[in-house]
């Protein structure tokens, strides 16, 4: 009996596990960087704790890379502006109310940011 009981509550701890890390699908993302907006939609593909996925930003869709894991997720990818490339990391939270939320670093700047799921 208790091997039973024990093994179903590892199976429901692990399914919630799984729930909480799945961020699959579109977000919407609002942010600032030292005063400079930043402002898009990210649709992310999971495969266990890896993401992939496309940025549209400013017009143009931008690969975009991370990772996935219980509440923690990341991501990053490079973006033009006025003819430099800057690297955005995306380093966040997820809440829960479903949102997330967390700090952007590029170019040595940081900034904050939320995504609300589409």
């Amino acid at each position: 009996m208790k091997t039973a009981l024990l093994a179903l509550c590892t199976a429901a701890l692990a399914t919630i596990t799984l729930f909480a890390a799945d961020v699959s699908g579109g977000w919407n993302v609002d942010g600032d960087v030292v005063g400079n907006p930043v402002k898009f939609a990210v649709t992310f593909k999971q495969d266990g704790e890896t993401l992939a996925g496309t940025a549209s930003l400013e017009g143009k869709d931008i690969p975009v890379r991370g990772s996935a894991k219980e509440q923690a997720v990341s991501f990053e990818f490079d973006a033009e502006n006025q003819g430099t490339t800057y690297h955005l990391v995306f380093t966040g939270t997820l809440g829960d109310d479903g949102g997330m939320k967390g700090t952007i670093a590029v170019a040595g700047a940081e900034g904050t940011f939320t995504a609300k799921k589409q």
